[in-house]
């Protein structure tokens, strides 16, 4: 084996349109708020469409249960749960 192939041995790329799961249970950044308690998460080119979250969840992170996922279309549906955390930006 040479030294390149030993160096990277094991190494892996993310993909940027990573896939979701209906029925999981992820913890996102909720990008923007799209109204009518909706908002959007942003995973890589992933979309995720959240129901149940207010305007002052947006730079937050929150649990979302996935509800359905398009990995064709990289866009999913989920429910809000809980804020789990907020972003380092916002004070």
């Amino acid at each position: 084996m040479s030294v390149w192939r030993s160096y990277f041995k094991g190494w892996t790329f993310r993909t940027s349109r990573p896939s979701l799961v209906s029925g999981s249970e992820v913890d996102v950044f909720v990008s923007r708020y799209e109204g009518d308690g909706v908002g959007l998460a942003l995973v890589g080119d992933t979309r995720l469409y959240v129901t149940g979250i207010e305007p002052e969840h947006v730079e937050k992170q929150v649990r979302v249960a996935v509800t359905e996922f398009d990995e064709e279309e990289s866009v999913g549906r989920g429910e809000f749960r809980e804020v789990v955390g907020r972003s380092s930006y916002t004070g």
